[in-house]
């Protein structure tokens, strides 16, 4: 009986390890599948920060994919973070060619929230609901404190702060003054990390209003990114008082 009763817990055990191996054989085929899908997105969401350009075509490809990566019952920041930038580019290529702008818009603010839900200190995230809800809704108020998030949480991410100072300084005059002031000292920080043709492209923008507020905020550049400045800005014929820098000769022949 003993031999007996020992030969049926060996067979229970084997079973038992046969039952494991097969769960752990479709739970690895899961998430291989799981995480080939995330990197697909990933490695777009990338390019797509890094400023690459992608056919409206392309991108809606990757749209099973992007909602798979939302839908997913476990937290994974990463791939809704990637899901969220490739929704951003399509709302932005939506805003640009006036097709289907609402229904992007309304995507890419669930999906931003999604993001959020999981990992609330992603500061371009902050931007991009600061930026979706202004555009769905109109500029708000309430609003701000989107943005104020974003630059709290990023304060020294250039390629957040070549969106955002943008857009900070369309409004520069409905901000508070703390985000008025880490709008100024944003500019100036993408200045002095040698950002000069994006500078000139804010400065000559929307910054152009602020100019007085803006150019005094420059003093503590270092001088060869604000001889760099001067000199852009006085190629296109703008005439301005840059801090430490004279001013170009104005002869004909220059």
């Amino acid at each position: 009986m003993p031999q007996a009763l020992n030969k049926y817990c060996q067979i229970a055990v084997r079973i038992s390890l046969v039952c494991l191996g097969l769960l752990a054989v479709a739970w690895g085929t899961q998430a291989m599948a799981v995480f080939a899908r995330q990197v697909a997105i990933e490695r777009v969401a990338a390019r797509v920060v890094n400023g690459d350009p992608f056919k409206s075509e392309t991108l809606a490809t990757l749209m099973p994919q992007v909602e798979a990566a939302e839908r997913a019952e476990r937290c994974r920041p990463a791939g809704l973070h990637s899901a969220a930038i490739i929704r951003t580019r399509i709302a932005e290529q939506a805003l640009f060619d006036g097709a289907d702008v609402d229904a992007s818009l309304l995507s890419l603010s669930d999906s931003v929230h999604r993001s959020l839900a999981c990992s609330p200190a992603d500061p371009f995230l902050w931007f991009v609901l600061y930026w979706v809800e202004s555009n769905r809704n109109g500029f708000q108020a309430d609003y701000l404190s989107y943005l104020r998030l974003s630059y709290q949480l990023g304060p020294n991410e250039s390629w957040i702060a070549l969106k955002r100072n943008r857009y900070a300084l369309a409004v520069f005059r409905r901000l508070p003054p703390d985000l008025a002031k880490m709008a100024i000292t944003e500019f100036a920080k993408l200045l002095d990390t040698g950002f000069y043709a994006d500078t000139v492209a804010i400065f000559t923008g929307p910054g152009w209003p602020e100019r007085a507020l803006l150019l005094p905020g420059l003093k503590d550049v270092a001088e060869s990114h604000r001889q760099a400045f001067a000199k852009a800005l006085y190629k296109l014929g703008y005439d301005v008082d840059v801090p430490g820098i004279a001013r170009r000769d104005p002869r004909p022949w220059d």
